[in-house]
């Protein structure tokens, strides 16, 4: 499974070995476009989604949903290269340039 995010985390409970490698924007289309296996849409923040849209053509569901990896999952990564300066603004509208995104790959092994 290959989860999309719009955040690096290491989910409760997952115990192991992560790998984050750089990934680009076409990686995240890739996805969108079923062209890397199945996926999951843990996009929490319809804003995001906005952006994922925009860029891609293509609009991800909007998910809050636990993320709970398995030996062998991934993830692409989409995060802001810099954080919210205020929280009270948290999921308001933020940047649509993508070069003020970082995008990553997430390899999960249990081992």
């Amino acid at each position: 499974m290959i989860y999309l995010m719009n955040s690096a985390v290491m989910p409760a409970g997952n115990y192991g070995t992560y790998l984050y490698a750089p990934a680009t924007l076409a990686d995240l289309a890739a996805v969108l476009r079923g062209e890397r296996g199945p996926f999951q849409s843990c996009i929490g923040y319809p804003q995001n989604a906005d952006l994922i849209e925009q860029w891609t053509g293509v609009r991800p569901e909007v998910s809050r949903a636990e993320t709970v990896f398995s030996d062998g999952d991934a993830a692409i990564v989409m995060r802001l290269k810099s954080r919210v300066v205020n929280p009270a603004t948290k999921g308001a509208p933020v940047s649509s340039d993508p070069g003020d995104w970082e995008f990553a790959r997430v390899e999960f092994s249990s081992r």
